[in-house]
């Protein structure tokens, strides 16, 4: 019964993110009369998303809370979030806030970085992160990026990067990112990147990948649909319980909405897929830009 359950609400979600991205890309054909503009964005939390000026949304803040079900007993995701970025000089700043309910346990995760601009073809960004409570959030979470502007419109853009990861049991992760984004013409945005993962104990190797897919423009809309897939050499589902060396997949669709000039919100729907459970849901917030 909680499998057909689970099922319907994933087909419900589906349906929703197909209609919701539909409907954006209407509104995209009404307004490509527009001026041409350049293109969108912000680092992700799992993987980096380095996008040139456009995207690169700056001086917000959102408020937004979400909700995902997981199959085989292991109960469902709850929580709610508060972000915001903010640009001065050559630095772009960010924080984040995360509470979270998962597994059975509750915590709250605190984030900071900044992106700093050295010139118009070269930027880095450096974001720190712990937590309180949360079995399942990290002790201590680094992320490092260099990033690189290439061709005569700084479209194409290659990503080095570099991360370490310290769970609240024995667990340690450091991983090495590779990857690029290109940005056309029209409104449309590709990006794929590869991550290169060691885990201890036990000199655990497991890579994961993604690819995405962007259609839109500032002040507009964003859609973007994102695929990902690799192993995991661990997942804590408990204090004392610990999934380990299995593949898994995902993918989340996007849509950022501007329904006023300075705010909107951004919803999102994602599916999650491995050998001991399924998880489907998603997140809704609001932003306003300042």
């Amino acid at each position: 019964m909680n499998r057909q359950r689970f099922l319907g609400n994933l087909i419900l979600l589906l349906v929703l993110s197909i209609a919701l991205a539909w409907r954006a890309n209407a509104q995209q054909l009404v307004a490509s009369t527009d001026p041409p503009q350049s293109s969108p964005q912000t680092p992700g939390t799992d993987v980096p998303v380095t996008q040139v000026p456009e995207k690169i949304l700056t001086n917000f803040v959102e408020v937004g809370s979400g909700y995902r079900q997981l199959t085989n007993g292991f109960g469902d995701w709850s929580g709610g979030y508060a972000r915001a970025v903010f640009a001065t000089g050559r630095n772009i700043w960010n924080a984040e806030v995360n509470g979270q309910h998962e597994f059975g346990g509750g915590g709250v995760y605190l984030a900071a970085g900044d992106t700093y601009n050295f010139n118009s073809d070269w930027y880095a960004s450096l974001t720190l992160g712990s937590s309180v409570g949360g079995f399942f959030w990290p002790r201590f979470r680094a992320d490092a990026f260099v990033n690189r502007k290439w061709s005569g419109r700084k479209q194409f853009i290659t990503t080095l990067g570099y991360g370490y990861y310290a769970s609240k049991d024995v667990h340690r992760d450091q991983s090495v990112f590779i990857g690029t984004v290109y940005y056309f013409r029209g409104p449309w945005i590709i990006e794929d990147g590869v991550r290169f993962n060691v885990s201890t104990p036990g000199v655990v190797f497991s890579p994961a990948g993604f690819a995405a897919v962007t259609q839109g423009r500032n002040k507009h809309h964003y859609v973007t649909v994102n695929a990902g897939f690799g192993q995991e050499a661990y997942q804590i589902v408990g204090p004392t319980t610990v999934l380990t060396r299995f593949p898994s997949q995902n993918i989340t669709t996007t849509w950022r909405q501007w329904t006023g000039k300075t705010w909107g919100f951004n919803l999102v729907g994602d599916y999650y897929h491995s050998p001991f459970y399924e998880r489907g849901g998603g997140s809704f917030g609001f932003f306003k830009e300042f």
